[in-house]
């Protein structure tokens, strides 16, 4: 009985064993191997290559033929053009005709198999060449391809514009075969999502460009020699699921070590703003960047990596060991304390791919979430621990704030399910993200960080699966949590409550928003009246002073006002105001920042603080930067530095003692609310002025300096 039990657990294990070796791994000492020359024609735009690939068959069993991607072919047209975001969609739904410069194409000019020239067929994104004989496990075939590329200009991922090119997808790319199907992969460049699938080779490429020719290519520059009016370079890269080459006269390169690593930024110096601070700022957030993932993940599993500002248009792109940027905006003023513009989240969010893509692999076209909704995740948690927890660009701001009920896809769907890039952006940069902030909250911090720091070493420089992550969340985390998770990534419009902000999360967020927002508005413009709801949004005291002298009749609009001033500063961001009647307000309170209610005829502290404030309230005319307004039946708001405290603010709303009558509402609850007063005079609705000054139906407002 005990031998029969041993016998069948080594059984077992050897299964669990075998299937563990099978997942999409390649194996590493039998790398397929790239032997590349390749010249650029800036006049024509082309680039003549020959690339000799060196395979050995790794999988099991026999192949009756070799195929290779053809990704260029997909600039052909609008309709395949794999564009960020989709592009070139009219009003009536019809595209425009694409213009010839605008096409990229790759023509196979002639193949080699193991020195003899051979019959191939080119099915628009595919290579396939029919071998003599098939080709068996471990056994070795050179396959030379003599080819000539079409760059196409425009501002997509292969583009050429201005001088400048970026050679991406780009070459004839060896196929995946999938021993279960029997079949290569032959998934085209899809034109929603990406599509990228390949395993990791070795690359070794003689580069020939103009002398003045700036180059940032996948791996290594290893030598270069500069030969009339052109230079050839070459470049080594090992253990690279890609390779990739953007290149321009224009690049100006700064450089930063981090770990070992060496990070160079490539970037353009034809603007009109300081570019270097610009060029610092990114390369200083990609470098923390990289710091943290080697905590936090995995150790970056090479020397070099680049950035490269390209003129990519509405986004960014992942290769190995290259960041493909857009065009650069001034950033010089960015304050990434509390929030990184679009620029700086899409050199981290490529950052992250290193890890998520090109570190581990996956099958992008039928598997887009495992690399894309975790690299969004990923980086969203980078500023979470970098910054802060209320960072705008983090979990709480970018994914859990995000969750509300919608139709999805189920996360395990592949690209040429989604009907447009919306569609896939909710799914994959949306519903995604949320899969793994689930994660988290069900199995704890600690055991979710084993859980990518297991995922990435175990899948380092493979193909990983959807399954394949799975089987760690079991591992680590429990089978319960593994078919929770898995029911969440199978079943349509997935929805986790659980990880949505409660109410008190919701209001710090619009507070912080907020405090964001005003003050963004100051920096730039200066005092406005949303000042002193900035300086209770940061932690100062707030009094506002409710007079005591008002008639009976009036009385009922004060309250109303005051009470909507206070509620909507607690309901809206947990702000609590003091109120104190005018006649009871101390000294000290005279020295905070203080809302000021009444008449200017009857308050003994507009009297007293008027000859410091900018307008005149008991004077017959009311001055503005030249303006006079007779002062009569005039009600307003202004802001000023308080007079007792100039570090401090006071907000006056001066009313009209006898107003003529508007129209009125009442509300739910049985005030009646003088709709003027209340949206004009209150300073969440307007924020970014200094003054509003009310003569019947007459409104003025603005900056009095």
């Amino acid at each position: 009985m005990k031998r029969k039990n041993f016998l069948f657990i080594f059984l077992v294990l050897v299964i669990l064993l075998g299937s563990f070796q099978l997942s999409l791994a390649v194996d590493l000492d039998k790398l397929t191997k790239y032997d590349m020359d390749i010249m650029l024609d800036t006049e024509e735009h082309t680039v003549q290559g020959e690339q000799t690939v060196t395979f050995v068959n790794h999988y099991d069993g026999k192949l009756e033929d070799i195929v290779f991607h053809l990704y260029p072919n997909s600039f052909k047209s609008y309709e395949t053009m794999p564009a960020i975001g989709g592009m070139y969609y009219l009003m009536d739904g019809e595209k425009p005709e694409i213009k010839e410069e605008e096409k990229g194409y790759i023509k196979i000019q002639q193949v080699h198999i193991n020195g003899r020239e051979t019959e191939f067929k080119e099915e628009e994104q595919i290579l396939r060449i029919p071998l003599e004989k098939p080709l068996r496990k471990d056994d070795k075939i050179q396959i030379k391809i003599k080819f000539i590329l079409k760059v196409p200009q425009g501002y997509q991922r292969l583009h050429q514009m201005e001088d400048s090119y970026s050679l991406t997808n780009w070459y004839p790319l060896l196929s995946i075969y999938n021993e279960k199907t029997k079949k290569w992969d032959e998934n085209p460049y899809h034109p929603i999502g990406e599509s990228n699938y390949s395993d990791v080779s070795d690359y070794n490429i003689k580069l020939t460009v103009p002398k003045g020719m700036v180059v940032a290519p996948t791996g290594t520059i290893i030598g270069e020699k500069i030969v009339g009016g052109n230079k050839t370079i070459n470049i080594k890269a090992d253990k690279v699921r890609d390779f990739v080459i953007l290149m321009s006269p224009k690049y100006k390169v700064k450089t930063k070590e981090v770990d070992g690593i060496k990070i160079s930024h490539y970037y353009m110096k034809d603007k009109d703003y300081p570019v270097d601070k610009t060029a610092e700022i990114v390369l200083d957030e990609v470098a923390k960047a990289v710091k943290f993932l080697n905590k936090i993940i995995g150790k970056y599993p090479y020397n070099e990596l680049k950035i490269a500002e390209t003129y990519l248009s509405g986004g960014a792109m992942e290769y190995p060991q290259v960041i493909q940027m857009g065009v650069y905006h001034n950033l010089s003023n960015v304050n990434l304390e509390e929030n990184a513009p679009f620029i700086i989240e899409a050199a981290v969010h490529e950052t992250v791919h290193q890890w998520w893509y090109v570190g581990v692999g996956n099958d992008e076209f039928n598997e887009p979430f495992l690399d894309e909704s975790l690299t969004v995740f990923t980086t969203a948690y980078y500023f979470e621990k970098e910054y802060d927890k209320y960072h705008q660009n983090g979990v709480d701001y970018t994914i859990r704030n995000r969750i509300y009920p919608s139709t999805v896809l189920p996360l395990n769907s592949g690209v040429d399910k989604f009907n447009n890039w919306g569609d896939y952006s909710l799914t994959i940069y949306t519903r995604g993200p949320a899969f793994f902030e689930d994660l988290r909250q069900r199995v704890g911090e600690e055991k979710f960080n084993q859980i990518l720091q297991t995922y990435y070493e175990r899948y380092l420089f493979k193909n990983a699966t959807i399954k394949d992550l799975l089987n760690i969340i079991k591992e680590i985390a429990g089978k319960d949590i593994k078919k929770t998770m898995e029911e969440a990534i199978k079943e349509p419009n997935y929805h986790p409550e659980n990880i949505q902000l409660n109410q008190e999360e919701q209001m710090l967020f619009y507070r912080k928003q907020e405090q964001l927002r005003l003050k963004r508005y100051e920096e730039a413009k200066g005092l406005a009246l949303g000042s002193i709801i900035l300086r209770a949004l940061d932690g100062e005291e707030l009094t506002l002073v409710k007079p005591d002298y008002v008639k009976d009749e009036n009385l009922q609009e004060i309250e109303n006002l005051t009470r909507m001033l206070t509620s909507d500063l607690e309901m809206q961001f947990g702000v609590e105001v003091k109120v104190v009647e005018e006649k009871k307000l101390t000294e000290k309170d005279k020295e905070n920042n203080i809302i000021i209610i009444g008449y200017p005829k009857k308050s003994d502290l507009m009297k007293e603080m008027e000859p410091e404030l900018p307008i005149a309230l008991s004077s017959e005319t009311i001055s503005i930067n030249g303006i006079s307004i007779e002062n009569k039946n005039t009600s307003g708001i202004f802001i000023s530095e308080n007079p007792n405290n100039n570090k401090k603010h006071v907000l006056i709303i001066f009313l009209d003692e006898n107003p003529v009558k508007k129209e009125h509402i009442t509300a739910p609850d049985g005030f009646i609310l003088d709709m003027d007063t209340i949206y004009q005079y209150n300073p969440l609705y307007n924020s970014d002025v200094q003054f509003i000054i009310n003569v019947g139906d007459v409104e003025i407002k603005g900056m009095y300096k």
